[in-house]
């Protein structure tokens, strides 16, 4: 069982490095501009997390679900909203970085 938690443990965060990695490879190369893309993606893990909470809120009442299996989804919840936030903040970073950039490239 143990082995098994590492699994999806280790699945998880390889998909939410993945995922970041993913956004930053996309903002750097994307055809739209920062404000667009940055309001598209915070649009969209808006739009996850609201759906990932509504999930769970509706297991509440389902006697389906122990109690340990709603707190371990709490848990992923709350994980990949904090995930999302960071990344978040990354892709906000790297746009102020190439809008700076790109100021000091138009000055010289």
């Amino acid at each position: 069982m143990e082995n098994q938690d590492k699994y999806y443990k280790g699945l998880f965060f390889g998909a939410i490095l993945g995922a970041a990695v993913g956004t930053i490879m996309g903002l750097l190369f994307a055809p739209r501009k920062g404000e667009d893309t940055q309001m598209i993606i915070s649009g969209k893990v808006k739009r996850a997390i609201d759906r990932a909470t509504e999930l769970y809120e509706g297991s509440e009442h389902e006697a389906a679900y122990s109690n340990e299996a709603k707190h371990r989804s709490q848990e992923i919840i709350d994980s990949a909203r904090d995930e999302a936030r960071k990344i978040l903040d990354e892709a906000n970073n790297i746009i102020r970085d190439i809008r700076g950039s790109q100021a000091k490239a138009q000055e010289n």
